[in-house]
């Protein structure tokens, strides 16, 4: 920046610095004049003509997220401020209108709900809820105002942009949370009349949702219909990606690691707790595990567990990291057996998959045609499931921020059975991590392989144990 005090890189990288330092969930003078210094830099930058309308985007709602780590009234008084700001476009200030009414909303929300206001009284096989008042009247009259508060923010989002479906949305739990504290003043009337306002205003949300899913439907049928031709290879691209896979290195470009430091992304959407959807009927689940902290609104659905013994990739780091027992897998229909840690399970995508002391083995296969191929095509095609392996595992690592290079290496060429096989090393690399793997592609008489050892090269001794025990038919 002495150098060269218009460099923009060199300031987004300094932006990045210094949020980096900000801890989360300190509240220390220090910290708080690390967020507000934060805040100066960040706002000393968005003038400048040379950045693009998705980054000013982006830094506005990073702002309002670095509002809130100093504390809610004033990321509140923000979004207050930027809701009348006349220089905004309509929709945005529905948008900003939209997450205070949620916010007051939640005010309420935590209020109505808690076990010593909302009752269930239970008669023969019927139960109903009901609502008393707070045993402290100010936690009453906070929900009032706070109702109060979000009818009138949401109106003023839906004057905006009445196409606003999230305001919608709020204006009709709100008008809920206005007919709970009726009822707990014994107003039937003014209750029966929320909850009429309320069903009409979800009629609308209703008929909004359908037109946007009809929507939705269309663009989902026109992309389907784009990827199949961009799925569909031309004889060129066919030969070349038939090429003999040697080596792959990719790195986001400096731009794109710069992008990444820049601004970290933040919707407003995450400001407010989300409207807890209600509970569909189904077989009896465990009740959710009651918040550490209160603040917290739990969660009304219920996630249907995994079959007992099964590892899925959506169960996190802590299960890729727990030590396993090994077992002979042998799956009906395949031509493959192999030593597998014992939470093998088929993978919802197709395939297998399992996890053990770090190391994640997933195993896919596609048929192979019953004609007989001659070398040059099997291997081909082996090639082609290389390559496709490579570009998606290397557009996942470097697209989503977790990594800036990948780099993917043939290691030999091999006969087992009769039948070809191919094995390479790659490496998933950030700033902090290298991460080795091992990728195994093999041809059998009616299926092709591929095998995926995440987390460790062929010396380690985990590695070598599936090697050693795979045996194709």
């Amino acid at each position: 920046m002495q150098t060269d005090p218009a460099n923009l890189n060199a300031r987004k990288v300094l932006l990045g610095i210094l949020a980096a330092q900000i801890k989360p969930g300190d509240t220390s003078p220090e910290n708080i004049a690390l967020i507000r210094k934060a805040i100066d830099a960040y706002q000393e930058v968005l003038p400048n003509p040379q950045l693009t309308a998705d980054e000013k985007r982006r830094i506005d709602s990073f702002l309002m997220f670095l509002y809130g780590r100093i504390s809610r009234d004033e990321q509140r008084k923000e979004l207050e401020r930027r809701a009348v700001d006349p220089t905004r476009t309509a929709k945005d200030r529905s948008e900003l209108y939209t997450v205070l009414a949620g916010q007051s909303w939640d005010c309420s929300y935590k209020i109505t709900e808690l076990p010593e206001v909302k009752l269930m009284v239970v008669k023969g096989n019927n139960a109903t809820v009901t609502y008393k008042k707070p045993a402290a009247e100010k936690d009453f009259e906070s929900a009032q105002a706070c109702v109060k508060r979000g009818l009138g923010e949401v109106e003023s989002a839906l004057k905006l942009d009445p196409d606003n479906e999230s305001a919608w949305s709020y204006k009709v739990n709100l008008l809920i949370e206005a007919a709970k504290l009726a009822e707990m003043e014994g107003d039937s009337i003014h209750k029966a009349a929320y909850r009429k306002q309320s069903d009409e205003a979800n009629k609308v949300l209703s008929d909004m949702a359908a037109k946007r899913r009809a929507e939705e439907e269309k663009e989902w049928a026109r992309q389907e219909q784009k990827q199949k031709k961009a799925d569909s290879f031309t004889p060129e691209e066919a030969a070349a990606f038939s090429r003999e896979l040697v080596e792959v290195k990719r790195e986001n470009s400096l731009s794109e690691a710069i992008e990444t430091l820049f601004i970290p992304d933040v919707e407003l959407t995450t400001l407010v707790a989300p409207i807890p959807i209600p509970e569909e009927k189904s077989e009896p689940v465990a009740p959710p595990p009651k918040p550490e902290n209160k603040s917290e609104v739990p969660s009304t659905t219920a996630t249907r567990p995994a079959p007992k013994g099964c590892f899925r990739e959506v169960d996190g780091p802590a299960q890729v990291q727990e030590k396993r027992d090994w077992k002979m897998f042998a799956p009906a229909g395949e031509e493959f057996v192999a030593d597998l840690p014992d939470n093998v399970c088929r993978r919802n995508v197709g395939g297998y998959i399992a996890a053990s002391e770090g190391v994640m083995y997933s195993i896919n296969s596609i048929p192979r045609p019953a004609i007989a191929l001659g070398p040059d095509i099997v291997d081909g095609v082996l090639n082609t499931l290389a390559r496709t392996f490579a570009n998606g595992r290397s557009s996942a690592w470097l697209g989503n921020g977790a990594g800036n290079s990948f780099e993917l290496k043939l290691l030999r060429k091999e006969n087992v059975a009769g039948q070809p096989r191919k094995l390479y090393a790659y490496a998933q690399m950030s700033c902090q991590v290298r991460k080795e793997s091992v990728l195994l592609i093999q041809a059998a008489k009616t299926h092709y392989y591929t095998i995926d050892i995440n987390g460790a090269n062929e010396s380690d001794p985990r590695v070598q144990r599936f090697l050693k025990s795979l045996q194709v038919k």
